[in-house]
């Protein structure tokens, strides 16, 4: 198995990918959002920026919601792959102290629901999102999406933890220290926001949906694995599913990537099985056909954006790309000066 093997490796899945239409208008919006917050300085920036595609990828999570709710989630996304790149550049160039500060910057907003002041414009910008999301809906589900933003920041330190280590963690544990650093489980929380519904925390928190949403987050995380790993092969990130069997289960590359397959379609396997069973559930908590209808959404929702995202790895975004477009793409302002002015 070699890197062009890598890089074109098409992961199957048997969920529909549906994409809302006007995707390449959010895009453009978005862009727009990002200026005037000063995620993007220039018109060399805006184009990079374009080029890497966050809010069409979004447009899998939502295929159905109004425009304006469509933006917020892509908006919300948006900044989320901003964290990410800033998270690179600081263990690129040795500067997670930095990263820690912005970390804990966004953590305050989050608990805040917003902050006023002089920040940096990756907080502006998330500071915005929480004064716009968070009234959207009751008080325990502001709770639960506080505790899923507060793990993935928190999964951000553990993951640079052991990258800072050059250690990468067991098979056991590298599932939920991944499922926690990924920003899905916020991202379904948003489904509920843009679903207009809110799923009774009996429901949320039962073993069905709780299942729902660890293989929607497993699934989009090991394919994000293989789509990125062609461009580790010289600079292995020890935060890569195949990455973890190599060092702890001792198999080549191709058989790491084999198991990887493997494991994705047991989670498949897994995810369309909960899809079922939370049928009994809603039975037995008598939730009327309105909540019913909207369940059945939200995980349409997360289908969507599972199959979506592996196409969109493949054929709408230069994340990636060949090393030499990569930097290309990701150089944008956002990443060369935030982390001195945390």
């Amino acid at each position: 198995m070699n890197e062009h093997d890598l890089r074109h490796l098409e992961i199957a899945l048997p969920f529909p990918p549906q994409r809302h239409s006007m995707s390449d208008r959010a895009q453009e919006r978005v862009q727009i959002w990002a200026m005037r917050f000063g995620l993007l300085t220039d018109e060399e920036s805006a184009r990079r920026f374009n080029s890497l595609g966050y809010a069409r990828f979004s447009a899998y999570w939502c295929p159905t919601a109004s425009f304006a709710d469509m933006l917020l989630v892509a908006e919300w996304i948006t900044v989320f792959f901003v964290f990410d790149d800033l998270q690179n550049l600081a263990i690129t160039t040795g500067r997670l102290d930095d990263y820690d500060r912005l970390r804990h910057a966004a953590l305050q907003v989050v608990h805040q629901r917003g902050i006023s002041g002089p920040v940096p414009p990756v907080i502006a910008a998330l500071s915005n999102l929480c004064t716009r999301t968070f009234p959207r809906n009751s008080q325990a589900w502001q709770r639960r999406f506080e505790l899923n933003l507060e793990l993935w920041l928190v999964g951000h330190a553990r993951e640079n933890a052991f990258r800072q280590a050059g250690r990468s963690p067991s098979p056991e544990e590298y599932a939920r220290l991944r499922r926690d650093a990924s920003t899905v489980l916020q991202t379904v929380d948003l489904a509920e926001i843009i679903e207009h519904t809110e799923i009774p925390d009996a429901l949320y928190f039962g073993p069905s949906y709780q299942e729902i949403i660890a293989t929607t987050a497993d699934i989009m995380c090991w394919t994000n694995d293989l789509h990125s790993l062609a461009n580790e092969t010289d600079e292995e990130d020890t935060i890569n599913l195949v990455t973890t069997l190599r060092n702890h289960r001792g198999m080549d590359l191709a058989q790491a990537v084999a198991e990887v397959r493997q494991l994705i379609n047991m989670r498949i396997a897994d995810n369309q099985a909960a899809a079922q069973s939370i049928t009994a559930e809603m039975d037995a908590l008598h939730l009327p056909p309105r909540i019913r209808n909207a369940v059945r959404r939200c995980i349409r929702d997360c289908q969507s954006a599972m199959a979506g995202m592996e196409l969109w790895d493949r054929t709408d975004t230069v994340r990636f790309a060949p090393p030499e477009d990569l930097r290309a793409a990701r150089n944008i302002d956002y990443g060369n000066g935030f982390l001195d002015r945390v």
